[in-house]
């Protein structure tokens, strides 16, 4: 009995870190990190730190942006290894709600970033964009990473410009080989008039 009682409180700590973590003040900025055994890392803060890992059997889920049924013009939008594909290049200024489709093998995400010239995104070692190094303003947001043969939609009220739609994610394949989405071409150009 005490042994289950003993198991049972190590259980509900790490519930309550993974919960911590859950709740934390992520805005979904950061650079998603996966190794190639498919399971992700991250940190999230709330008063302290916290990290936790999960594994490819419970991968990432879709948490939509916005509302949708609000947005003033929607693009489809698909992501694959290695590209993301518009069905609009452009859009007028307003509330404009992505709809991606995942039909790849990989998680995805798509990081939606103004007036930041391809050649002039701040890069890492790895080739991933830097995010806390983009000047002020230009990081609007994003749908985070979600699970191949899925659909997730972000909604995010756009100024006339010019944007990059980036999936910023990194893994670590199985033979130690560092995977850059965005160093391997998933960003695309996106025009607000």
């Amino acid at each position: 009995m005490r042994g289950r009682v003993i198991t049972g409180l190590v259980a509900l700590t790490a519930l309550a870190s993974l919960a911590l973590v859950g709740c934390g003040d992520d805005d979904g900025a950061g650079v998603r990190e996966l190794d190639g055994e498919g399971s992700a890392t991250g940190s999230a803060s709330a008063t302290g730190s916290a990290s936790a890992t999960g594994s490819a059997s419970a991968p990432a889920e879709c948490v939509p942006v916005g509302d949708l049924s609000e947005a003033d013009t929607v693009v489809n939008t698909v992501l694959d290894e290695w590209f993301i594909a518009l069905d609009a290049p452009s859009a007028p200024a307003g509330d404009v709600g992505f709809v991606a489709e995942n039909v790849g093998e990989e998680n995805h995400e798509v990081v939606v970033v103004k007036g930041v010239a391809l050649e002039d995104v701040p890069t890492d070692e790895n080739g991933a964009m830097v995010e806390d190094e983009l000047p002020d303003g230009a990081l609007i947001g994003e749908i985070e990473a979600f699970p191949p043969g899925e659909t997730c939609d972000g909604t995010f009220a756009l100024d006339p410009g010019d944007y990059l739609l980036i999936c910023n994610i990194v893994e670590e394949e199985p033979d130690g080989t560092i995977e850059s989405h965005f160093a391997l071409g998933m960003v695309t150009d996106f025009t607000v008039e």
